[in-house]
């Protein structure tokens, strides 16, 4: 079997290890690291070989239509390396039974830590001091810029899952109270409450729960209205409320602050107290590692057969 490789950062992330399990597993790599539509890599559309089509989600621009690889003979899996998996067209993929498989839970502590980044520089006002160029007028600026102290407030959590839980047990090591709202997951060491009592009692919002169909627009414009204008909420979740409304909120004083994961080169684009700084959650060294070798487990299953983070039916 070959595996079809193509990542732009595999000679940085790839280890002599791991190397030596994906030789082991007998399969035949063909690797592909210069960007170029997958067109132009002939040997991946020619042969009787079984193969693999490992996709980096950048080599592609998080875009892998079923033209892309419906001409491809005999491909036994499509495994990316990257936890969401809506970029990948299923139509071919299901007409063909090609499991489609993604990496899982590679990054938790790392976005946990970044959402808790947030937290902290919300909490002391860290936006607007970086927008006005940090003055400190000794006479007035420390009454404007005060922050506020984290210890013995309250967390809430909506959706406890590997991050929510990551981010409950970290704000609870700084003396945060942590209530929860969650479908399906119970833990003891938290309170469990409705959506509508954790958003109208946190102090600190964290809306974790997974993106998917159920959980777009979870948070509705009413619930906004009950959150404490003493309040901040630290979004790494995306889509599950009106952003604008809350940003509105912010400038308006309506809200202490909002922190999210912006453009490239718009932190300082919006008004008062919010974090706005690119995708950098998941990237840490600890994490980048963790993904390449979930991925390359992912080959070696492969090869014997099975797929056990297969997404789709």
């Amino acid at each position: 079997m070959k595996a079809f490789i193509f990542d732009p950062l595999w000679d940085e992330l790839i280890t002599d290890e791991l190397l030596e399990k994906l030789k082991a597993s007998g399969l035949e790599l063909v690797i592909t690291k210069e960007i170029a539509p997958l067109g132009e890599c002939k040997a991946l559309f020619k042969g009787d070989d079984e193969r693999l089509l490992c996709l980096n989600p950048d080599y592609v621009s998080w875009r892998l239509t079923n033209d892309d690889y419906k001409d491809i003979p005999n491909l036994k899996g499509i495994l990316i390396a990257s936890t969401g998996f809506e970029w990948v067209d299923q139509k071919v993929a299901n007409e063909r039974n090609i499991p489609i498989c993604q990496i899982v839970n590679f990054s938790t502590q790392a976005v946990a830590e970044w959402a808790l980044t947030m937290m902290f520089n919300l909490a002391r006002q860290t936006p607007r001091l970086i927008k006005d160029n940090f003055p400190l007028d000794y006479d007035k600026d420390f009454m404007k810029y005060r922050g506020v102290q984290l210890k013995g407030k309250t967390a809430g959590i909506i959706g406890l899952g590997h991050i929510g839980s990551a981010i409950a047990e970290a704000c609870k090591g700084i003396g945060m109270n942590v209530i929860y709202w969650s479908r399906s997951s119970t833990n003891d060491a938290y309170k469990k409450m409705s959506l509508e009592e954790v958003l109208s009692t946190a102090d600190v919002i964290f809306p974790t729960a997974a993106k998917n169909a159920e959980t777009l627009a979870l948070i509705t414009d009413d619930h906004i209205k009950s959150i404490k204008k003493s309040a901040m909420l630290v979004d790494i979740a995306h889509g599950m409320f009106n952003q604008e409304k809350i940003l509105d909120m912010v400038a308006k004083g309506e809200l202490f602050g909002y922190g999210f994961e912006g453009k490239p080169s718009e932190f300082t684009k919006f008004e008062g107290n919010v974090w706005a700084a690119p995708s950098y959650a998941w990237t840490t060294y600890e994490s980048m590692h963790n993904s390449v070798v979930l991925w390359t487990d992912n080959m070696v299953d492969a090869v014997n057969g099975k797929f056990p983070t297969r997404v789709n039916k």
